[in-house]
């Protein structure tokens, strides 16, 4: 089956460059512009797999208005612990921050442990998929979890974790194999880098 893998479109705390992670914060009336000029761009869908939060059960509506949808608690965002809310302007002097940016410690869900659920996700989400026997599906996500995602299972690999960021209502279209779990990209959609 094919999956059509997208990030959430522009919120405020992403124009700011704060680490939004767990924080229920709604769309920037830039982002409400960015998902409807997408959604026209964006193949069509049989059912949708999204994060609980706001941003993105708000970016699916306007990318495939009216396509009936699964909230998927594992798709949500890192969470980003004591950093929350604050960006690397207000962060550089801190020194845990110091100390997590030199890869010495972890703070609130290690890269790692976001990749795990993402992939937990992406094989519910594809047993679902298939029971119901749908050819085209969509998934609206997080940059963090999409990342940690296709760094597991997206084919053919990249060499780092950021090879597969996507911009804010940008992502991949992918044929999603389920055993073994895999994601073979076919190109991107939606918004891409300039």
């Amino acid at each position: 089956m094919e999956v059509i893998l997208v990030r959430h479109s522009v919120t405020q705390g992403n124009k700011e460059k704060r680490f939004v992670g767990r924080l229920d914060v709604p769309l920037a009336p830039e982002g409400e512009t960015l998902a409807r000029e997408t959604a026209p761009l964006l193949p069509t869908v049989e059912h949708l797999y999204i994060s609980p939060m706001l941003r993105c059960r708000r970016t699916a509506e306007l990318l495939w208005p009216g396509v009936e949808h699964t909230v998927v608690d594992d798709l949500r965002e890192t969470d980003f612990g004591p950093f929350e809310g604050k960006n690397h302007e207000e962060l550089k002097n801190d020194p845990l921050y110091q100390r997590w940016l030199a890869g010495e410690m972890a703070v609130g869900e290690p890269a790692e442990d976001c990749a795990r659920r993402g992939s937990r996700a992406l094989g519910r989400l594809a047993d679902d998929a298939a029971a119901r026997g749908y050819e085209r599906i969509g998934v609206v996500s997080h940059g963090g979890l999409l990342m940690g995602m296709l760094t597991l299972h997206g084919r053919p690999s990249r060499e780092r974790f950021y090879d597969w960021y996507p911009q804010n209502c940008g992502g991949y279209r992918a044929e999603l194999c389920r055993d073994p779990l895999r994601l073979d990209i076919l190109g991107t959609v939606g918004r891409v880098r300039a």
